[in-house]
């Protein structure tokens, strides 16, 4: 993470591409293989967070494909002073090539992305005509909402646990919003059941789901 501070204009500001701000920059120099699954599923919360909460998502210069921070700008006279260049990087276009190789971070961000883009291009709820609905939840670590498809009653509940330990939600606090989360229900993003326990839906580290009722 970089800061930068204008005096003149007492502008201030955090710069970084969010692959570094996340922390994968460091785990992968530190070839920390758990920190690394940790530090991708962070930040793809975060991307399913932007495709999923309204309108039109944004994907940074090579968040595509993680791109870390570029240090080089500072020994260079006219950017020195503009930590923005630190997330301004030329293309790596190895780092590029990488996206086609499975089980590589670069294969990772990409294929999830694109999985994000083609659900959010299926469901009508997902369209933007303020049809967003936030949830009051008890848990302090999840953040949920509904997007309401306007011709009809289907709706999707998102729900992410941005906390590094796993986290619970009592089904109850859903059911109040009429909405009831059942065994058969499945998650539009990765096709998997939800997990359910005595009444309480469970989300993994950093997990998020978006769940349908139709």
């Amino acid at each position: 993470m970089l800061f930068g501070h204008n005096a003149k204009t007492n502008d201030a500001r955090i710069s970084g591409t969010l692959t570094s701000l996340i922390g994968l920059e460091n785990t992968l120099e530190q070839n920390n293989k758990e920190m690394i699954n940790k530090s991708l599923k962070h930040i793809l919360l975060l991307h399913s967070m932007i495709f999923s909460f309204g309108g039109i998502p944004l994907l940074y210069y090579g968040d595509e494909v993680g791109t870390i921070n570029d240090y080089t700008y500072i020994d260079k006279l006219g950017k020195a002073n503009d930590s923005r260049w630190a997330h301004r990087p030329k293309i790596d276009w190895e780092k590029s090539d990488r996206r086609n190789t499975p089980g590589t971070v670069e294969y990772t961000l990409f294929s999830a992305l694109k999985r994000m883009i083609a659900v959010r291009k299926e469901i009508p709820a997902f369209a933007d005509f303020n049809n967003r609905e936030l949830i009051e939840l008890s848990n302090i670590h999840l953040f949920a909402f509904f997007r309401n498809d306007r011709n009809s009653y289907n709706r999707v509940l998102v729900i992410g646990n941005f906390d590094a330990h796993s986290q619970k939600m009592d089904l109850s606090e859903i059911n109040s919003y009429g909405f009831r989360i059942n065994p058969s229900m499945r998650d539009l993003y990765s096709g998997e059941f939800p997990l359910i326990n005595k009444n309480h839906l469970v989300l993994p580290p950093f997990h998020f789901y978006w769940i349908s009722n139709f």
